[in-house]
């Protein structure tokens, strides 16, 4: 791989280069940026650098950055360059720069220390070498060095700030497949009557791994969401019973966890309560913190009639003056209704409500396809021909 100290790797067409990484830190990179299983990836360690002395690189085919990426990359590897390849060359370089301040990423390790509770902010104290760097809380002086941080850093880092759309679709569907959600050996009997060749089973994701992933995926989902302004921001989280209880609660549960934002799940009882604090919860769990005019954001499986949704949204009626600011579905199965439109197109033109799902039938179709057998392809684009509003190849 090397020849008079030079390093021998073909170039890429499009990608990024990360130079200049310290020393042993290239591994640490790579997990941060946690890049597709499928592309081409580059690690080499120790290598000789006329600045520096020795560095590591990392080299990722067909991937990029955004620039919260970049800012988090300096806080694990301070010293390193992004080069930006598009057709062979480089397009652009960049310098990392680490911040003066870091807030909300590490925890104070101080027992004393006032900052519990509250978001932390530490400043930066750079050092070379690297390992000699440190974290400072501005709270009570603690120090926290740069090699007991790092792996809370990356932890906190990857999960915060490299959310993308991309990323969140790209790990659903390989949760749905490698927990058995998606269910390929049908037909299955929808709630519709219709036969499916496959069928989505959120309830079948009940082991911790599997929860764990899916906090994380439909937190991010609902963040990018908000962010990107395809929702307004909102107070609650609405689940539908059964399956969309869990749901909810794992939105909030992971947008505090990861993104430090604290809401509320509300979830529809089947029957209404007839015991207990009648008035409080009657239909609606959690109606008692609901405050007029408050945003909800309702959280589900599948959508394939939409009349699911439909009676959601009917029931929050009984909370009295809302927006619903949105839907999130796992699945679009993107199916025909009413009046021959799709589910989603019901929804949104019937409610004026946006219907926002991770994947859809012809998304998940076009990655599986080729570890289909013959006679299960036919099954997707026959099933699609008759009741879908997408045709499948």
């Amino acid at each position: 791989m090397f020849a008079k100290d030079k390093l021998l790797v073909s170039k890429i067409e499009n990608g990024i280069v990360i130079d200049h990484i310290p020393p042993c830190r290239g591994l640490d990179v790579l997990k941060f940026l946690d890049p597709d299983p499928s592309a081409r990836v580059v690690v080499a360690k120790n290598v000789n650098s006329t600045k520096y002395g020795k560095k590591d690189l990392v080299k990722i085919e067909g991937e990029y950055l955004t620039s919260s990426q970049i800012d988090a990359l300096a806080l694990i590897a301070p010293t390193s360059t992004v080069n930006i390849i598009e057709n062979w060359e480089v397009r652009e370089k960049k310098e990392v720069k680490p911040p003066e301040v870091l807030e909300g990423i590490l925890e104070c390790r101080n027992p004393a220390c006032g900052s519990k509770g509250r978001e932390s902010r530490f400043s930066v104290k750079l050092k070379e070498p690297i390992e000699h760097s440190y974290f400072e809380c501005l709270e009570c002086g603690f120090k926290i060095f740069y090699r007991d941080a790092i792996e809370e850093i990356i932890r906190k880092a990857s999960a915060g700030v490299l959310v993308s759309m991309e990323k969140v679709r790209r790990e659903f569907l390989r949760l749905l497949i490698s927990k058995g959600a998606l269910r390929l050996n049908g037909p299955f009997k929808l709630k519709s009557g219709r036969l499916s060749p496959y069928f989505i089973n959120l309830g079948a994701l009940t082991d911790g791994e599997s929860l764990s992933k899916l906090r994380w995926i439909l937190a991010g989902f609902a963040l990018l969401l908000v962010k990107e302004k395809e929702i307004e921001d909102f107070d609650f989280v609405f689940g539908p019973s059964y399956k969309g209880i869990n749901l909810a609660a794992l939105t909030c549960e992971g947008l505090s966890e990861y993104f430090g934002l604290n809401k509320r799940y509300l979830y529809d009882r089947k029957e209404p309560k007839g015991y207990g604090d009648v008035a409080m919860d009657k239909q609606i769990v959690g109606a008692e913190y609901f405050k007029p005019a408050q945003r909800i954001l309702i959280v589900d499986d599948t959508i394939t009639t939409g009349k699911t949704k439909e009676e959601s949204i009917e029931k929050l009626k009984s909370l009295g003056e809302h927006k619903v600011v949105g839907i999130i579905i796992g699945v679009d199965r993107q199916e025909v209704a009413e009046g021959g439109k799709s589910a989603v197109q019901y929804i949104e033109e019937r409610f004026g409500v946006k219907v926002c799902p991770i994947l859809t039938a012809k998304t998940i179709y076009s990655m599986i396809k080729r570890d289909l057998k013959e006679e299960d392809r036919r099954a997707w684009i026959e099933y699609y021909r008759k009741y879908g509003v997408v045709k499948l190849e």
